[in-house]
């Protein structure tokens, strides 16, 4: 099965993980892998090695989901993919994360992921301008019925 890895600048790709959890109860085996502030280039794709080393099966390969295209740990991903098959994806977001993660299947290979997380359904932008005083039907945030 192929695996997730995601990768970031700081704590964000861990926050992304914790979101998950909380959204749907699992990691799915996914694992987060921040640059943390002063870790030099060489270090990072060391510790990146070695959480892809841990893994039983990577056979099938490793989706990276990283934060930006181009930054150390982008270019640390594309660095190990002479030892590892690897497939980058830079822009990652909730949208993205949930979506792999809840509709991944055993049958899927690393092309397939790719297609489904550059679909539109994995983007997850949308807009909506609203007009002060508008008066259309929203949802309320709270569970309690009561507020």
């Amino acid at each position: 099965m192929v695996n997730i890895v995601i990768i970031s600048h700081g704590e964000f790709c861990e926050g992304l993980l914790s979101s998950l959890k909380m959204i749907s109860g699992d990691t799915y085996g996914i694992k987060a892998v921040p640059l943390v502030p002063g870790e030099s280039p060489d270090s990072y794709r060391e510790k990146l090695a070695e959480v892809l080393s841990g893994y039983s099966d990577q056979e099938s390969g490793f989706l990276i989901l990283s934060d930006i295209a181009g930054g150390t740990p982008f270019q640390s991903a594309a660095y190990l993919s002479k030892d590892f098959k690897i497939a980058l994806i830079s822009g990652m977001n909730m949208p993205m994360l949930l979506s792999l993660s809840l509709g991944k299947t055993e049958e899927d290979t690393l092309d397939s992921l790719v297609e489904k997380a550059i679909s539109k359904e994995c983007v997850g932008i949308q807009s909506k301008v609203f007009g002060k005083g508008e008066k259309k039907h929203r949802e309320k945030l709270s569970v309690n019925k009561n507020r």
